[in-house]
C-alpha cells in the first residue's frame, strides 16, 4: 500500500474505486443498395451515475470550513469539539504543518481540520484538502487499498484504510484505523484512536467517513452540509 501525506499521526494513502463508463452509438446513413448499418452498442451503465455529472468541483475556505463535521454531526460519544477551522494555503506553512507535502500544498486552495473526544478514551480527527478540480486531486491520490480495509461498497471516489501506531515500536499516541477518501476535488483523512482496550462500535469508521463524504458532496452542490453519522 502507498501512504499519502496528510496527518500527524500518520502518512497516509488511498484507493481508487470509481470507474467512467461512455455509451457509444454507431448509426450510418445508406442507401437502398446499402447494407443496413451496425446495430447501436452501448456499455454498461455508468456506475453511480458518475460518467453523466459534472467534476465534483473544489471548495473554497468557507465551504470546506462548512464541510468539516461539527459536534451534533458526529457520533454523540465523541461530540467534545476541539478545533474546526479551515484555512487558505496562501501561506502555505498551516498547510505544511499539518503534515502536507509541499506538492499538494502547493496546488491546494484550502485545507481544514476538526478535531472531536470523548474527554476518556477515544479521538476523532478530520482532515480535508481542497484543490481546484478533480483531475488533480486525483493525480496526488496514488493509493490503492483492499476490499477488506474499506467494504466492497465504500463512499467516496477514491478510498484507503490505514492502522495508526500498529508498526510504531514506541507509540506516542492511542492505537487506532484511519480512512483517506477522495470525493472529487476534496481529500479527507479520518483519524480514530482510542484507548488500548476500549471497545469500538462495528462499522464506526466507516460510518464516519460515509458522513463525510456526503457533507463534502453537500458543500459541492452549494448546499449547506447537514449529513450526520448519529
Amino acid at each position: 500500500m502507498i501512504h499519502v501525506p496528510p496527518s500527524r499521526t500518520a502518512r497516509l494513502a488511498a484507493y481508487t474505486t470509481a470507474t467512467l463508463l461512455t455509451a457509444v452509438l454507431a448509426a450510418g446513413c445508406g442507401t437502398q443498395n446499402d447494407p443496413p448499418p451496425p446495430a447501436a452498442k452501448a456499455t454498461t451503465a455508468p456506475d453511480k451515475g458518475k460518467a453523466s455529472s459534472p467534476a465534483p468541483r473544489g471548495l473554497n475556505t468557507l465551504e470546506l470550513e462548512a464541510a468539516l463535521p461539527n459536534q451534533f454531526s458526529v457520533p454523540a460519544d465523541l461530540d467534545q469539539p476541539g478545533t474546526r477551522k479551515a484555512w487558505d494555503t496562501f501561506d502555505a506553512t498551516y498547510c505544511q504543518s499539518e503534515g502536507y507535502s509541499e506538492e499538494w500544498c502547493g496546488e491546494a486552495l484550502a485545507v481544514g481540520r476538526a478535531e472531536f473526544t470523548n474527554m476518556e478514551d477515544q479521538q476523532l480527527a478530520i482532515q480535508l484538502i481542497s484543490f481546484s478540480d478533480s483531475k488533480t486531486a486525483a493525480r496526488l491520490f496514488k493509493g490503492k487499498g483492499t476490499p477488506d480495509e474499506v467494504g466492497d461498497n465504500p463512499p467516496g471516489d477514491e478510498i484507503d484504510g490505514f492502522e495508526i501506531g500498529l508498526y510504531d515500536p514506541q507509540p506516542t499516541t492511542w492505537p487506532g484505523k484511519g480512512i483517506n477518501v477522495r470525493q472529487g476535488a476534496v481529500i479527507a483523512t479520518i483519524e480514530y484512536t482510542w484507548k488500548t482496550g476500549t471497545t469500538i462500535p462495528s462499522g464506526r469508521l466507516l460510518s464516519l467517513a460515509d458522513m463525510v463524504v456526503k457533507r463534502i458532496q453537500q458543500a459541492q452542490a452549494g448546499k449547506p452540509p447537514t449529513a450526520s453519522a448519529r
